[in-house]
């Protein structure tokens, strides 16, 4: 394994978080979501979901250097989010986090406040697993409040809605019912609360009947018609992570069923470059989404969680075929990671590469105006961030 190349992959790119991404006052308000490369502009964006994986890749620290610096980030980073996450006991919205703040304290945009299940799942997890590592009771505070907005809105059914004007509409799709129901399934284990776990055990049996006859997980925008730029492969990585996840935790073994389901699917997106590609050959035009392109390796949805997944399956199921895979897509990313586009982009990874021409390619636009994705975004949360938290997976399980 490339450790030296990997440790040395996650400095660059905190380096280029440190240089370019971080709001005024040494980051005091947050990190910034991402750069528009073709509009030349950062966006004035501050994400909870995309500064709570950064806390979380910092508590990696030993693994791939600067302990203080990183011990000093953190602490800026998670003072943020406690200021982020709704604390008016009164509202109907308090222990949630906003979609994003302006600037990192301005609530005024209409969109901002707006509930994703998926980010504030994300959210609940990595604040548990920071738990776990560094044992910041702030975080497990922070967690217990954000489950007890999820779990009290949760559906019969098992996903989390509720009409209010501000939690997301669009609640069926995989990814925003699996990231909180493994949250809420680390929570009650660490807590002894039942009504977490509860919760969970329902999340997570919907999203396992969502896995199709291809042991595809049935994506968002065939359910809801949303995420249309959201390639097949991002859904079915995720759950590989978050069934891996829940079985190592749990040992029931219908998780580790479902893992094993999603994973022959997931492994034959990988491209013999190591990347894993947006969908295979023969679904191009089948309707799971409007990004099937399978020259395409979307490096937003899909690639960072991918790593992430096998990484976890490789410690939950200790086989070959998931180390093998995992390293093969490290190498991979590594060696596409931005190093010679200037200052501006080096160390962090645009959001989707063509491995035919072996070029930048694609674009994130489909119905989605802000083009969230493609070769023309450079992401912190969401693609370059947990990249490198896949990369630290693989220098802690070494």
């Amino acid at each position: 394994m490339n450790n030296e190349l990997y440790r040395n992959s996650i400095q660059k790119g905190l380096e280029w978080i440190e240089k370019n991404m971080l709001t005024i006052y040494d980051g005091y308000n947050g990190m910034y979501e991402r750069i528009r490369i073709d509009k030349k502009i950062r966006t004035n964006w501050v994400r909870p979901d995309g500064n709570t994986e950064l806390a979380k890749l910092l508590t990696f620290a030993e693994y791939f250097g600067n302990e203080k610096k990183a011990a000093e980030r953190y602490e800026t980073t998670v003072r943020w989010l406690q200021r982020a996450q709704d604390d008016n006991v009164r509202s109907a919205w308090y222990g949630s986090f906003p979609f994003f703040l302006v600037d990192g304290y301005d609530d005024r945009h209409e969109s901002s406040q707006v509930r994703f299940q998926n980010d504030n799942g994300k959210i609940l997890l990595y604040m548990v697993q920071i738990y776990d590592r560094n044992k910041d009771e702030r975080m497990l505070e922070m967690a217990k409040k954000l489950a007890d907005y999820w779990t009290a809105i949760q559906l019969e059914e098992g996903y989390f809605f509720r009409e209010d004007g501000k939690t997301c509409r669009f609640y069926k799709g995989p990814c925003f019912v699996l990231w909180p129901a493994v949250g809420l399934l680390l929570l009650g284990r660490r807590t002894g609360e039942t009504r977490y776990t509860e919760a969970a055990k329902r999340g997570l049996a919907y999203a396992m009947g969502l896995i199709n006859e291809r042991n595809r997980m049935t994506t968002s925008y065939e359910l809801d018609k949303t995420e249309d730029w959201r390639p097949a492969s991002s859904e079915s990585a995720i759950a590989l992570y978050v069934f891996s996840l829940a079985y190592r935790e749990t040992k029931d073994t219908f998780y580790k069923e479902a893992a094993q389901k999603v994973a022959s699917y997931v492994l034959k997106l990988q491209d013999e470059s190591g990347a894993i590609v947006n969908c295979l050959p023969e679904e191009v035009g089948k309707g799971s989404d409007l990004q099937t392109t399978p020259e395409l390796c979307d490096m937003v949805y899909t690639q960072g969680f991918a790593l992430m997944a096998l990484a976890e399956a490789t410690r939950a199921f200790e086989e070959d075929r998931f180390r093998e895979a995992a390293q093969k897509l490290a190498d991979f990313l590594v060696s596409v990671q931005c190093s010679d586009e200037g200052p501006v982009l080096d160390g962090s990874w645009r959001g989707s590469y063509n491995v035919k021409t072996k070029e930048w390619d694609g674009r994130a636009n489909q119905n989605n105006p802000i083009d969230e994705g493609g070769k023309y975004s450079a992401y912190t949360g969401w693609c370059t961030i947990p990249i490198m938290q896949g990369l630290a997976m693989l220098l802690e399980t070494e």
